[in-house]
């Protein structure tokens, strides 16, 4: 099989370069008033091929905009998932056994059709989770990426099969990657469409099927996404989305007995749970987790000071700090500290708070009630127990409709091991620490039971390979301005985490990640009967 060709979405780079952003904008706010007229509509659970309606629906609302519904979502409970995981078992054998340019095929459809879509499901978020025009049209871009790279990859290994050497005369060896069989797919609410898409398209396109289970709060998207997979044809049953709640649906996923594999981004504590309760269950199929980070930045007392800050705040601030790579922990030299803590200060005051459909929003909405409220709470401790250099207050303004806007906040003088240099928060969020040397700032960037992301900002090449060397994360970035720790590009940028951040040290969007979706099979047949 001739292996296809790869090459990044890029949107809004190819606008940038082409000089188009004016069409960019003009074409997303057509899609932001297009998606804005569906909004409120009631959506079904998706079991077989056939649409599902339930007794109990939930509500959700635009986190920018309290007095805005998105949509009201059928309230999936154990049963629907019973029935979810039967669909997936019954379509498995037929799934498995369609040829990889059938499968590959279906995959390549749906990254055209979103292609086609980007705006439209780009729009989508501004509304389910307050995602700003650009990083939300990454985020599709991203999707398109995932559904490509994955068609690329099984196709120029072949399957991940074939041929090896004849162990004695007459004997025929081969080796092969074959499906678990039914996985479960659980994404977070900060990519709700590039991580559900990449998550189900690994499991789907290795020849498993699937029940997918969105984020509570943001399902919309997901259901754009199975509306594409149906019109690309992918067959009934291969996969199946239960709307709901962790308790409700999530829980009954991961018990039970058909699911033999499981696919989570969220919260270390969940995926340990997950974990744990495949271990209780004799469960023998892997479990594939991306569980969060406190990512750290190192900045020399060699590094460019006005890039460090740069990176800092975008890596901190973007999206309101709602990223499991998102900066929250800088280790600055004591020579530099007071200068970059000025102008990050600076900086940071002047970062746009705002809804996510005005161009200049950098920091979006926080998602849900629980999440404002940590932050109150935070920053009350940082007070308490440190200097809020910066934010640190709700923010109400009279061109701001009801929502959960917060100010991006700084905070000096905590200890290295206080619990909000410790503990992911998931908020705009970020505390400074002056360090000595370099070798104090890689032994307290490595204190931590996390290690997704971390960056360093010098213009020293020793520096450079004294940090490569001995930093602990999956994720490293040197001199990056635009993002001190966040944005993976797929192919390029494999994006996973070490220690309690990840599972399995196999990255999404990289060369080894469908094969965790598989295991592998040795065939020997003796003579000429058969074909192994």
């Amino acid at each position: 099989m001739a292996p296809s060709q790869f090459e990044n979405e890029l949107t809004v780079q190819a606008h940038t370069e082409a000089g188009t952003m004016d069409e960019f904008h003009a074409a997303y706010e057509a899609a932001v008033e297009d998606v804005r007229v569906e909004l409120g509509d009631t959506h079904p659970l998706w079991i077989n091929g056939e649409a599902v309606e339930t007794d109990e629906t939930f509500t959700v609302k635009n986190p920018g905009d309290a007095d805005q519904i998105v949509g009201e979502f059928a309230a999936g409970d154990e049963t629907n998932v019973d029935a979810a995981v039967a669909a997936a078992s019954t379509a498995f054998d037929e799934w498995k056994a369609i040829s990889i340019e059938e499968r590959t095929a279906i995959f390549r459809d749906a990254a055209d059709l979103i292609a086609d879509r980007k705006y439209e499901v780009a729009a989508m978020m501004a509304f389910e989770n307050g995602k700003n025009r650009n990083e939300a049209m990454a985020e599709v871009d991203e999707a398109i990426d995932f559904l490509r790279y994955y068609s690329h990859e099984l196709e120029k290994n072949d399957g991940y099969g074939g041929d090896i050497r004849e162990p004695t005369p007459g004997q025929r060896c081969v080796s092969d990657l074959q499906p678990y069989g039914v996985f479960g797919i659980v994404a977070p609410f900060n990519f709700p469409f590039a991580i559900l898409v990449g998550m189900t398209t690994g499991a789907l396109i290795t020849g498993n099927t699937a029940v997918v289970k969105p984020a509570s709060t943001t399902p919309l998207v997901a259901h754009t996404f199975f509306d594409i997979l149906q019109e690309a044809g992918l067959p009934d049953g291969v996969a199946n989305l239960v709307t709901g709640g962790g308790r409700d649906v999530g829980q009954p996923m991961m018990e039970h007995e058909d699911v033999t594999g499981f696919a989570f981004t969220g919260s270390r504590r969940v995926g340990l749970k997950i974990q744990e309760t495949f271990d209780e269950l004799d469960k023998r199929g892997p479990v594939i987790a991306e569980l969060g980070g406190k990512n750290p930045v190192i900045v020399s007392d060699k590094a460019d000071i006005s890039k460090a800050v740069s990176g800092v705040k975008y890596g901190a601030f973007s999206f309101s700090g709602q990223k499991c790579s998102a900066t929250s922990r800088v280790y600055v030299h004591e020579d530099v500290a007071e200068e970059f803590t000025e102008q990050l200060i600076e900086e940071t005051k002047a970062l746009a708070v705002g809804q996510p459909e005005t161009q200049e929003t950098v920091v979006s909405p926080l998602i849900d009630e629980g999440a404002i409220e940590r932050y109150d709470e935070i920053c009350e401790s940082a007070a308490a127990d440190g200097t809020v250099e910066c934010g640190g207050s709700r923010v109400e303004r009279s061109d701001l409709p009801e929502g959960r806007y917060v100010e991006p906040t700084v905070v000096t003088g905590l200890s290295h091991d206080h619990a909000l240099a410790t503990d992911e928060h998931f908020l705009p969020f970020v505390t400074i620490h002056p360090v000595s040397d370099l070798d104090e700032a890689i032994t307290k960037s490595n204190d931590s039971d996390y290690a997704l992301c971390a960056g360093l900002f010098t213009e020293d090449d020793a520096e450079v390979d004294a940090w490569f060397d001995r930093i602990e994360a999956g994720m490293c970035y040197v001199n990056r301005e635009q993002s001190a720790t966040t944005g993976a590009l797929v192919e390029a940028q494999p994006f996973g985490g070490w220690k309690y951040s990840g599972t399995t040290g196999k990255f999404a969007g990289g060369p080894w990640y469908l094969q965790q979706f598989m295991r592998q099979q040795t065939r020997t047949v003796v003579g000429d009967i058969g074909e192994p």
